[in-house]
């Protein structure tokens, strides 16, 4: 018996699509304010002047110790290169929140990235089992497998229901914070606000259009940190994106609502 270990469908989708910015963070095209929490239970006393003399309750610090200091009018999309192809490319993303138990690190695989013809590999091990995910863009198809088995899930996530925000990064027009070295790539910072409140901080490798790092702060003050480590540019065999050999292929239920 094969044994197959499932990981919950939403970690998977955000895992694999992380490049295209649903990334953490990136999840819409407005700026919203962050609701201030904590007041839930405060006392509030009638005087003549209703909320001018409140004290604001948020204290946390944005991440970025930087202050914005223009707007170039580019927008998220054009930050990321706009679609133009960047070839092969390969990665560690390494990614820390207070959600998760300990730093998770996984690696990529890109062939013609970021074009609309884009293939990836993520391979991620946990507790000694190692999972692959393949991605398949054209066809809109995911498979996975734990590596040295054959028992494959496949997945048409072009089934799944549009999510109304996405592709929204043509929307967005983040400030620019400034350039900065990220483990020794020259980077522009960028930052903006999501609709949902967070506030994604991120640094792009200015001759490469790639991310090397992104911060984002929700509006609960809780921050998850993603680091793209041992970036490499260079061609990448397509036995990269080939299933295992005598690959069982089981087609995963429909994501249609």
């Amino acid at each position: 018996m094969h044994k197959f270990r499932v990981v919950p469908l939403c970690i998977v989708l955000l895992l694999c699509l992380a490049l295209l910015i649903p990334l953490i963070g990136c999840k819409g095209g407005e700026t919203a304010t962050p609701t201030p929490t904590g007041t839930t239970g405060a006392t509030t006393t009638p005087t003549g002047t209703p909320t001018a003399t409140k004290t604001p309750t948020a204290t946390s610090t944005p991440t970025a110790t930087k202050t914005p200091t223009s707007t170039s009018g580019e927008t998220l999309s054009g930050i990321y290169g706009g679609g133009k192809n960047l070839g092969d490319v390969q990665f560690d993303m390494v990614t820390t929140s207070p959600k998760l138990p300990q730093a998770q690190t996984a690696t990529y695989y890109y062939q013609n990235y970021p074009t609309n013809v884009w293939k990836s590999r993520m391979e991620m091990t946990t507790e000694g089992t190692t999972m692959v995910y393949l991605v398949l863009y054209g066809p809109q198809t995911m498979y996975m497998w734990t590596e040295g088995e054959n028992v494959v899930i496949k997945m048409d996530f072009g089934q799944a229901a549009k999510n109304p925000t996405e592709d929204s990064e043509a929307q967005i027009t983040p400030t620019r914070i400034g350039p900065d070295t990220i483990d020794g790539h020259p980077c522009d910072g960028w930052q903006y606000t999501a609709s949902d409140g967070t506030v994604v901080t991120l640094w792009i490798w200015t001759a490469k259009s790639f991310p090397v790092k992104m911060v984002s702060q929700e509006p609960d003050g809780t921050t998850t940190t993603v680091e793209y480590k041992k970036i490499v540019f260079g061609t990448i065999p397509d036995s990269k994106f080939e299933l295992p050999a005598g690959a069982q292929v089981t087609q995963f239920p429909s994501l249609t609502p």
